[in-house]
């Protein structure tokens, strides 16, 4: 690979470590929190009452050393944040600071930096950056005196106290880094094993959303609530293809089980409008999946006992008005045939929706309506209450 092409896929890969990044704080950081990519510094956190400010260093190279003692990285991020702190740009009292590299580092000034916190730790860290003021490489002399000038050594010692560093023996990247931002998700567990692709779902969301901010000339500021709304979007799509009731031939039924059910009263109300076995058969199999797919969807806790009494009342207005069209456009004709289209029209080819999802299968509907005609609640002969409390008082 020459030199260029490798150059421009640290590159690549050092821009992609960014929307990581700004994916870990949009998913820790609370309700109002805007979180920047490339806007105030690489990844930036507005939130009430405080701010981050974050230099991400990513590199491909092994032995790299991306916030050395000598390098370019970390001077120049101290130059910045010390301009930062003296144009007023940030209050030092309500910020943070954070220097982030991709590479595990060894004993250095930036991890001293990291815990430096008490008066004597802030002046052991600027005796180490002295020791670099007095021999420093050209390419970075420049900054050494902006950071280590007199003027502003109230600034930098300030600074030093609010910087915190992390490597990658911290998580912050990889599979790690995954792992600590999925965490912050809070994932109920029916979704916990496509977490993996859940977060590709909402880097791709971010990356799209940034960039779009980019082309119309805005800063790629991004609402933690827009996120969370999206995290919620992703989740209930998962959901709706979870709860969806499976398909007949997943349900077997042997003869006898189909057999045990025929003296329901379902059963009864379809012979006061059929004499098709084979009718009555096919609807026994439905109520039967039914039952099946209900206790499954409640029991793995996919649709709530509201969804359900939502789904059945949506299905007894809908033969409420049936029935009672059939049976003023059907005066005449003999009850049994009016209760055979009240029947086919009411259960044939009708898939309600189920808590906000379509349905795939008939049966999960037409097995309901059998349900409720089991309860009396709903029935296909024109005189279904009567007839049926003569035929359940029979011996």
């Amino acid at each position: 690979m020459s030199e260029t092409r490798h150059s421009a896929a640290g590159a690549a890969a050092g821009f992609d470590y960014q929307f990581d990044r700004g994916l870990y704080w949009l998913a820790q950081s609370p309700a109002g929190a805007v979180v920047g990519i490339e806007t105030d510094d690489d990844v930036a956190v507005r939130s009430p009452g405080e701010s981050l400010f974050e230099q991400d260093k990513h590199s491909n190279q092994d032995d790299a050393k991306p916030f050395g003692d000598r390098s370019k990285n970390l001077w120049n991020t101290l130059a910045i944040w010390i301009d930062a702190i003296e144009s007023k740009q940030v209050t030092i009292e309500t910020t943070r600071f954070l220097m982030v590299s991709n590479k595990a580092l060894p004993d250095c000034i930036f991890k001293q930096i990291g815990k430096a916190e008490t008066e004597s730790e802030i002046t052991a860290c600027i005796a180490a950056l002295e020791k670099v003021r007095k021999d420093p490489p050209e390419h970075i002399t420049s900054l050494v005196n902006r950071v280590m000038c007199s003027k502003s050594r109230a600034a930098l010692c300030a600074l030093l106290a609010k910087v915190d560093s992390v490597d990658a023996s911290d998580a912050t990247v990889g599979a790690e880094l995954r792992q600590k931002t999925i965490d912050y998700l809070q994932l109920p567990d029916w979704c916990s094993s496509t977490a993996d692709s859940i977060l590709d779902e909402l880097r791709g969301w971010l990356h799209k959303v940034v960039l779009a901010l980019w082309e119309e000339n805005r800063p790629g500021w991004v609402q933690r609530n827009h996120f969370v709304n999206q995290l919620h979007a992703i989740i209930d799509r998962r959901k709706r293809q979870i709860c969806r009731e499976r398909a007949e031939n997943l349900i077997p039924l042997t003869d006898d089980i189909v057999g045990q059910e025929k003296g329901r009263p379902f059963v009864k109300q379809l012979y006061l409008v059929t004499d098709d076995d084979a009718i009555v058969e096919t609807s026994i199999r439905d109520y039967i999946r039914c039952s099946i797919e209900k206790m499954r969807l409640s029991s793995e806790g996919n649709v709530t006992d509201a969804d359900w009494e939502a789904f059945q009342q949506a299905l007894q207005s809908r033969w409420e008005r049936i029935r009672s069209r059939v049976i003023r456009m059907r005066g005449g004709i003999a009850e049994q045939d009016v209760g055979f289209e009240i029947f086919t029209e009411t259960t044939e080819d009708h898939r309600e929706k189920l808590a906000g999802t379509d349905t795939e299968q008939v049966y999960l509907t037409s097995g309901t309506y059998h349900r409720l005609a089991d309860l009396l609640s709903v029935g296909w002969h024109p005189r279904y209450e009567d007839l049926m409390k003569e035929l359940l008082r029979m011996p």
